[in-house]
């Protein structure tokens, strides 16, 4: 009897103090070398330390299939240099990662004022990972790691700008394999005119994807309707974003890499690996500024660009060299009608 006694509280003790599969309460925490598991076991949240770093960050990775690729990452700008820190939901209500001596190294950052144990973390089968507010009456959302996207952009996830408060939501490439810090590439909504994507390289503008003709960005014809998936923009008084969904069982992400590409990355079960579904590049006609004042471009011809009717090169020896950025200028200069007052 007493041994059955003790058996009763040692699994009492291992059911008050675990951690659910998919959930982490108000109060609990994850310590390095712990996981929790969606529910579907697509996705594990845990510490990791990525490529030959030794540094460690919490991040989401697949666990059913591509076993360590890493979709995203918490502590970007903050790692942990041991294996001491914990992630856990603070009894305010915020989750945050803590390192010896109970220092913040990372948190949510919600603003709160009281004493919030309704607050749960949830990792969802999509590879979000959510907190909600619950109590007697309702759940609420109040965070969710696809609005913070790392570089990584899965099914479901947008990138976008907040027109209410200005903030703007964009996929920024890792520093390096081993560093998953931002690094040089974002890839950001741009609402000036008719939506499209531009690519930044540091301070500098690369590329753009667009504008978005209401079926594809120009230039992209990987985007025009398909039997894998549905891309769109939406538009509102709130919020400008992009977005896409699967339309089937494959599994797909969207990876802006280190050295500066996007990639559409496909799965393919049957031999284990990730396969370019397409490579998010832009054609000549969608290189920033490489055209100057009143030219025009096609891609059918070559070289692509050209000025409109009644123009010129206003440099032609440039022009012979494939540089057009100074532009076109008129023919004949406009005429100009004397008038009387």
């Amino acid at each position: 009897m007493e041994v059955y006694f003790m058996i009763l509280l040692f699994l009492s003790s291992l059911i008050s103090t675990s951690v659910a599969v998919d959930i982490i309460t108000a109060n609990q925490s994850i310590k390095d070398g712990k996981t929790i598991v969606s529910h579907g076991e697509m996705y594990k949240l845990g510490f990791f330390s990525p490529g030959n770093s030794k540094k460690r960050y919490v991040g989401i990775w697949y666990k059913k299939i591509s076993r360590g690729t890493v979709v995203w990452v918490a502590n970007r700008d903050t790692p942990v240099a041991d294996t001491s820190a914990m992630l856990k939901v603070s009894k305010e209500g915020n989750m945050l990662i803590s390192g010896g001596g109970n220092t913040v190294i990372w948190s949510t950052g919600l603003a709160v004022s009281a004493r919030n144990n309704n607050t749960v973390v949830q990792l969802l089968d999509n590879g979000n990972l959510v907190m909600w507010y619950k109590n007697s009456t309702n759940t609420r959302l109040i965070w969710q790691s696809f609005d913070y996207p790392s570089d990584t952009m899965l099914p479901g996830m947008n990138i976008r700008k907040d027109l209410v408060t200005g903030l703007q939501r964009s996929l920024t490439s890792w520093k390096s394999p081993d560093d998953p810090s931002p690094g040089m590439y974002s890839n950001i909504v741009d609402t000036n005119g008719y939506p499209q994507i531009f690519k930044w390289k540091g301070e500098a503008l690369e590329s753009r994807h667009g504008p978005w003709n209401g079926l594809a960005f120009s230039g992209f014809a990987s985007e025009i309707p398909n039997p894998v998936y549905t891309a769109e923009f939406v538009i509102n008084e709130k919020e400008i974003y992009h977005k896409y969904e699967l339309i089937g069982s494959v599994v797909q992400r969207v990876v802006l890499t280190s050295d500066g590409k996007t990639l559409l990355l496909h799965w393919i079960e049957r031999i284990q690996e990730w396969i370019i579904y397409g490579l998010v590049s832009v054609d000549s006609c969608g290189r920033f500024e490489l055209f100057g004042s009143y030219g025009i471009c096609s891609i059918n011809k070559h070289p692509p660009c050209s000025c409109i009717e009644g123009f010129e090169p206003k440099f032609p020896e440039e022009w012979k060299a494939s540089d057009w950025s100074s532009g076109c200028k008129r023919k004949k200069p406009l005429g100009l009608k004397k008038f009387r007052e």
